[in-house]
């Protein structure tokens, strides 16, 4: 039996993603989602399908470009080689696999396909006969019309061992192919007649002025206003430019109504369909202010700018390599990577970064100094921290070089991360604070600093939140006084990082760009005790009454921190404890 993987790039599709996503999965075994900068919903369902626990990975693209055929091509290789597929199913959001023969049911028919050849299904117009009632209904449930004859175009559905002799995907994922000398030789295919894809490409007014105007200005993107391919966009997009409607619907005379379609045995209910509301203005206003990045990013990308990113490794190979293969996917291209090493494994570390095929040096940790030494082997213009367990996205960098390079008023950006990490039950609110609070917008770092010392709080992102401008790092030894003992204090780190200068400036990116997927117990059980010593050595910074509420803040939450039972049994419990309250009973009341 077949594994059958479905991918597919999706844009905005809140009216029918839903329907698509739960009908997919009645054939496929795992879904690879691209959701291409989509702004009208079709994320939000997207993850709560995800979080629903349906096989269904979705991953995010920001650029205006419609990178199409690469983006395809992609998803059908990590489906084959990361996903053990045996056929791949490449389908856009408003496509649907159907059959019109009960004996042969389209997940029976694609377990059984051969791997070493390449098929295809043919493409057939169908739209909703009252696209206006019913949203919140499994689609291919409400009533339906197609035209009376299907598309002379076909849809590819690819076995894995053909994937190897030809192994690219056209845009439109017609045909698979590869390339000998400058031709494209297309792979032989074999025509599937019980099954084909039923396109709900028209879905009303609003959606097909959306559709038209993503479309032409996502392909002029990517190969000029004059291209010569997808030029029905372009007929389109002037259409709805002058004002009118493109003419998309099917006649009556051309159409039938769907009588004959087998839809799964159960019942499809959706759950988070509540109908779309589609605004061509917004989604162009999307799509320009999307444009206007990939242009600035461009401009910053042909500087070649170096950017140095640091990998501290406390002693964990497995873990530490999975940062190296998040580093390998960012967007930006020109970077290095600067290992510190707190746990002598430089011979391990060595053949990990070799790989890597990026220019490297690892920087021995495990005596003091080593914030000189790392300044001397970084030669990075900007610097990224990846600290443990935390996730950058790809686009991270990039997004962030372009700021500062475009910008030179600030002296670092940072972003919140997607999500907290806590531990259950714990008030995120009280160890961490979001920088996307209006008052947390670019301003002085004095006022960061101090308010770092009162409340006891670092930004949500972290340290690897941040991409700093190398003379920060100058000012404040690298951020070596934040390390001690090989373990890391964030709120140290950003008491250094937010100086005392007035006109310290810091930008803000209004949305997540790195997750944290685990959360260090050690931060928690050594949190009390790193905020006494910052008190006690920079509290004088504090107005009087500052100092004592955030003493007595700090009381309250050591108490809370220490009385956890997950965190008795770390090792460093005890002597956090002890040490907390030796300092603590220093502080001036």
């Amino acid at each position: 039996m077949n594994k059958i993987i479905a991918v597919s790039l999706v844009a905005d599709s809140a009216d029918i993603v839903e329907s698509f996503v739960r009908h997919t999965l009645t054939y496929a075994d795992e879904m690879l989602v691209v959701d291409h900068a989509t702004g009208d919903g079709t994320a939000d369902i997207l993850h709560a399908l995800e979080a629903e626990g349906l096989p269904v990975a979705v991953e995010r693209c920001e650029t205006a470009e419609l990178c199409h055929e690469e983006i395809m091509t992609r998803l059908m290789h990590r489906a084959f080689d990361a996903h053990g597929a045996d056929i791949v199913v490449p389908v856009d959001a408003d496509e649907f696999l159907v059959t019109e023969d009960a004996a042969k049911p389209c997940r029976a028919v694609l377990s059984r396909l051969r791997t070493d050849v390449t098929f295809f299904a043919w493409h057939w117009m169908y739209e909703l006969e009252e696209p206006e009632k019913d949203g919140g209904t499994f689609l291919l449930a409400r009533p339906l019309r197609r035209k009376k004859r299907h598309e002379p175009i076909q849809k590819a559905i690819i076995g894995r061992d053909a994937a190897r002799v030809y192994p690219l995907l056209a845009q439109g994922t017609h045909y698979l192919y590869r390339v000998e000398g400058e031709k494209r030789v297309p792979a032989p295919a074999l025509e599937i007649s019980f099954l084909h894809f039923a396109h709900f490409q028209w879905r009303g007014t609003l959606h097909t002025a959306v559709k038209a105007l993503n479309g032409w200005i996502g392909n002029a993107a990517k190969y000029s206003l004059h291209t010569a391919r997808c030029s029905y966009w372009k007929e389109h997009f002037d259409t709805v430019f002058a004002g009118g409607t493109p003419p998309v619907a099917l006649s009556a005379e051309e159409s039938e109504a769907v009588q004959g379609l087998i839809l799964p045995k159960a019942q499809v209910e959706l759950r988070y369909t509540k109908g779309a509301a589609f605004s061509p203005l917004q989604s162009l206003m999307r799509l320009s202010e999307q444009l206007a990045q990939d242009f600035a990013e461009e401009r910053v990308r042909a500087r070649q700018n170096l950017v140095s990113v640091i990998v501290p490794y406390f002693g964990n190979l497995s873990f530490w390599h999975r940062r190296l293969e998040n580093i390998a996917s960012q967007t930006y291209p020109y970077m290095e990577v600067a290992v510190l090493d707190f746990a002598d494994g430089a011979s391990d570390l060595q053949k990990m970064l070799a790989p890597l095929h990026l220019p490297h040096c690892i920087v021995r940790a495990d005596s003091p100094g080593w914030g000189v030494r790392l300044a001397q082997a970084a030669r990075g213009e900007y610097i990224q921290w990846v600290m443990p367990g935390d996730r950058l996205f790809p686009e991270k960098i990039m997004q962030m070089v372009t700021t500062l390079e475009l910008d030179d008023e600030l002296s670092f950006v940072l972003a919140d991360a997607e999500e907290p990490a806590t531990a259950e039950g714990a008030d995120p609110e009280r160890f961490v604070f979001s920088m996307h609070r209006s008052h947390c917008f670019v301003a002085a770092g004095a006022w960061h600093r101090a308010y770092a010392l009162a409340a006891g709080r670092t930004p949500m992102g972290g340290l690897s939140g941040v991409l700093l401008r190398r003379r920060v790092l100058d000012a404040c030894a690298w951020l070596e006084p934040a390390f001690f003992r090989k373990r890391f204090f964030p709120l140290a780190a950003f008491v250094l990082l937010f100086q005392m200068e007035k006109d310290f400036r810091a930008g803000v990116f209004d949305v997540p760009l790195l997750s944290h997927e685990f959360h260090d117990e050690g931060t928690l059980v050594w949190h009390p005790a790193e905020w006494a010593s910052l008190l006690l050595s920079c509290g004088q910074e504090l107005a009087a009454h500052s100092f004592v509420e955030a003493r007595q803040t700090l009381a309250e939450r050591a108490r809370e921190v220490f009385a956890r039972e997950e965190l008795r049994a770390h090792a460093d419990f005890s002597r956090a404890r002890s040490i907390f309250e030796e300092l603590f009973a220093a502080l001036p009341e």
